[in-house]
């Protein structure tokens, strides 16, 4: 489990060096292995980058680089998401299209046809800013305790996963929903990194917070294929409108689900939950 602080680890340091490391040679590998860059490698790396940057905003508090490095890694992310966009589009349409009408079934080759033709190769100075990265990455270092580091990050976190539900609940907008899952993914990412310290208790956590990033995520991608099939010359009012209701209906059933899901991950105050973790932690230190 490479994702994940080991007891092996001298300190936070070193685990952070060490997990950083791991994902950045993979990212660098699929990026120079011979061929095309196919659809699974763009997602790995793009996991890969997520991964990193959840990492580096646990230890924030105690990393000095962190707004560099945190943009260096946005920005090699975004560079590899044209290809993911036009696949996801199309593999949302499919999920709704069951029995759907002709008017909208029309709207389905269009977004076929961007999927197969996004297929543009990465920028050329990609793997070389992952390279920087790396050799980076091989110094980085971090200023005061381990267990005070830990706890404002974890803290940190989930406050602002309460917070981002608590606006999604009383502003059920696009992009609300959407911060909240950024917020859900940094909650599910910190988990996995602890999930040692504890694994009976871990493990559900992760599956559960998993599952909420999941769920949002989808929430998103409905909107996303509507704004974008809105744009499409072949768009009908007729097919828009099937469409529309479609994706209303899916995302209300997320919206119940996630909410659900959401305040049960997100009970207790951030400062006492981030204490027992760190309290589980010491116990699987010692042992």
């Amino acid at each position: 489990m490479s994702y994940a602080f080991a007891r092996t680890d001298a300190d936070l340091e070193t685990a952070l060096r060490r997990i950083a490391l791991s994902e950045l040679d993979g990212a660098i590998a699929r990026l120079t292995a011979p061929g095309a860059l196919e659809a699974g490698a763009v997602h790995d790396i793009r996991k890969r980058v997520k991964k990193l940057r959840a990492l580096i905003r646990l230890v924030r508090s105690g990393f000095a680089p962190y707004a560099a490095e945190n943009a260096a890694l946005r920005d090699a992310g975004q560079a590899l998401s044209g290809t993911r966009d036009a696949a996801v589009r199309l593999a949302t349409f499919d999920s709704l299209a069951t029995d759907a009408p002709a008017e909208m079934l029309r709207l389905r080759a269009p977004l076929q046809d961007a999927a197969a033709f996004a297929t543009a190769p990465p920028p050329a100075d990609l793997p070389g800013r992952f390279r920087d990265l790396r050799e980076r990455a091989q110094d980085w270092s971090l200023n005061g305790r381990d267990s005070r580091i830990l706890a404002e990050g974890l803290a940190v976190a989930r406050g602002r996963a309460v917070l981002a539900m608590r606006k999604a609940a009383r502003h059920p907008e696009v992009e609300v929903f959407h911060d909240w899952r950024k917020r859900a993914k940094d909650h599910w990412y910190h988990a996995r990194l602890l999930t040692p310290i504890w694994p009976a208790v871990m493990k559900p956590v992760t599956m559960e917070a998993d599952a909420l990033g999941e769920a949002l995520g989808n929430h998103h991608d409905l909107a996303v294929l509507y704004q974008h099939c809105a744009t499409l010359p072949e768009a009908s009012r007729d097919g828009l409108a099937a469409l529309q209701d479609r994706v209303s209906a899916a995302q209300a059933t997320i919206e119940a689900q996630a909410f659900d899901l959401g305040h049960r991950l997100f009970a207790g105050d951030p400062d006492e939950m981030a204490a027992l973790w760190l309290d589980w932690r010491k116990v699987w230190r010692r042992g």
